[in-house]
């Protein structure tokens, strides 16, 4: 039998399955489409591959996704995205750096800004920020007589860890505790160098290890016995297994669980749960027109991107670049087209505004809206306490995996660091 039956092939649903491989255990993994990664799998045109969302991260050799690839035993270089560029609001571009020290060193800031984002740096590190995470990052700047220009990085760091633009809903605790993680682990974001695409091709390769993978498998559902996982039911078929992992968001499993299988609290906040979205917009570019390799930030509206192709050369052909830029927004906006064209106008003109020549080099643009770029936003209203845990209630030997967990960790890492705790759960149930 099974010892472990993961459902979807996104990036924790292979990470996830992995690791139980190298630990012993046979694991089968179900993919309704031909493709592993879910969220981060490419797309790519005329030699150009992009992917959803910047995927990324957080503070190198000491983050999650670090220590997973060290379990694994697989090498995976790193390129640090630790410079940064903002675009102001009088249309003047200035450099930032995001790092332990960064602050002190930022063209974007006074001196007297500078010291005070140090001191808040140097405070965080012995401040209970459980209690901020219902607090919104407004309020926060008010009770703490944040100045306006200050105000102006903060959000943007904030953006780019929570994928949420309107501070006030943005929780000040728990982007508080990404900039104390900064402060503590002396570096920010990174991006693999050799691309994503070679990284879930080493993780696919590992879960194949102990292991299968079964493409265009739809699962119709999880079957549950007198409180106890049996398996799934994908096109016809009954599949046993003596554990499941839930690799798809919350939202989505429940609707795979029988009626009553879990207690009606859970099950009403999982369906109940709110995404984040964005507008995303890719640049091709025929010519190299920008070389360095860092984050750029924009303010209105709140929205970061870089050149992915400075970060991995994989991402274009030679001599050429693609730059992507993330604009989040509420599921209520991406559903409204006259938003969106608002949002893709002001975007594309703050591109114009921070990188000259980039319409003389242009090969072609797409806009996208993703309407979940992370399955549970991070909120003020909606922070980790409020998250599901990794096991399922009621049901024995039912685990989830991924951004709908109650993980730590801002945009990304919380994926990563739910593939860590989830595994260590599974092994002590004897899944």
């Amino acid at each position: 039998m099974i010892d472990c039956l993961i459902v979807g092939v996104t990036f924790p649903g292979l990470a996830l399955g992995a690791l139980l491989a190298r630990a012993g255990k046979r694991v089968l993994l179900l993919e309704r489409r031909h493709e592993a990664g879910g969220r981060i799998s490419p797309w790519q045109r005329e030699g150009y591959v992009s992917l959803q969302g910047i995927p990324r991260f957080r503070y190198g050799e000491k983050g999650a996704f670090h220590r997973i690839c060290s379990r694994l035993g697989l090498s995976v270089p790193l390129e640090p995205l630790n410079r940064a560029w903002i675009l102001d609001t009088d249309d003047r571009t200035r450099r930032i750096t995001l790092g332990r020290l960064g602050v002190l060193f930022s063209e974007f800031l006074s001196p007297w800004d500078r010291l005070r984002a140090w001191q808040i740096l140097r405070t965080l590190k012995g401040e209970n920020l459980e209690e901020l995470e219902e607090t919104s990052i407004e309020e926060w700047f008010v009770r703490n007589r944040v100045k306006q220009s200050l105000q102006k990085v903060l959000l943007a760091l904030a953006c780019e860890c929570t994928h949420c633009a309107d501070p006030a809903v943005v929780s000040a605790g728990e982007t508080l505790r990404c900039f104390r993680g900064i402060f503590e682990n002396r570096s920010y974001l990174s991006y693999p160098r050799k691309g994503w695409p070679d990284l879930l091709r080493q993780l696919q390769e590992a879960a194949e290890s102990s292991g299968e993978i079964r493409w265009h498998a739809r699962v119709e559902s999880i079957e549950v016995r007198e409180e106890r996982v049996l398996g799934v039911r994908v096109d016809g078929e009954f599949v046993p297994a003596r554990c499941v992992v839930a690799a798809i968001p919350c939202s989505q499993m429940v609707g795979l669980l029988p009626a009553g299988s879990s207690t009606p609290e859970y099950l009403r906040f999982c369906r109940k749960t709110v995404p984040s979205a964005a507008l995303i917009v890719d640049l091709a570019l025929t010519q190299r027109i920008f070389p360095a390799k860092g984050l750029w930030f924009f303010l209105d509206p709140p929205a970061f991107g870089t050149f992915l192709s400075n970060l991995s050369h994989l991402h274009a052909p030679a001599g050429k670049q693609l730059a992507t830029f993330v604009c989040p927004c509420s599921p209520q906006d991406a559903a409204r087209p006259e938003v969106i064209q608002t949002l893709e106008k002001k975007v594309e003109a703050n591109i114009r505004k921070a990188i000259p020549g980039k319409e003389t080099a242009v090969e072609w643009r797409r806009s996208q809206v993703v309407h979940m770029l992370d399955s549970i936003a991070i909120r003020a209203d909606q922070t980790r306490k409020d998250r599901p845990g990794y096991r399922v209630p009621r049901i024995k030997g039912l685990f989830l995996v991924g951004d709908s967990t109650c993980a730590p960790g801002c945009c990304w890492e919380m994926e990563y660091e739910s593939v860590l705790a989830c595994f260590e759960r599974i092994l002590a149930a004897g899944g």
